[in-house]
């Protein structure tokens, strides 16, 4: 279904061990851009990336086939610790989707 409307977001593994780069799923239909901002604690901005080219993906979550957007995010430049990441996804003619969640490293 590529209607836009929120379906899921997670992070994968979580939390991230020993350097493995932790994958950002979301799953919000067909937008118009996507926007993925990471932050540490302290609100200090550590990583941002558009994300584009979604693929249909059923990832077993009992939500059957969905348009999914995936970030691997490098965590070589940051420590240890609890990371919060938000998603804003537009799409024109529609509120924005806008989620917030965490992942956690661990090195």
């Amino acid at each position: 279904d590529a209607a836009f409307a929120f379906r899921d977001l997670y992070a994968f593994p979580n939390p991230a061990r020993r350097g493995a780069a932790p994958i950002i799923r979301l799953q919000v239909g067909v937008a118009d851009s996507v926007l993925l901002n990471i932050y540490d604690v302290s609100g200090q901005l550590v990583h941002s990336a558009a994300l584009a080219n979604p693929s249909v993906l059923d990832d077993g979550n009992g939500k059957g086939p969905q348009w999914t957007y995936d970030h691997a995010w490098d965590v070589g430049g940051v420590g240890s610790g609890v990371y919060v990441y938000v998603v804003t996804a537009k799409k024109a003619g529609n509120a924005d989707i806008r989620r917030i969640s965490r992942v956690a490293v661990i090195k």
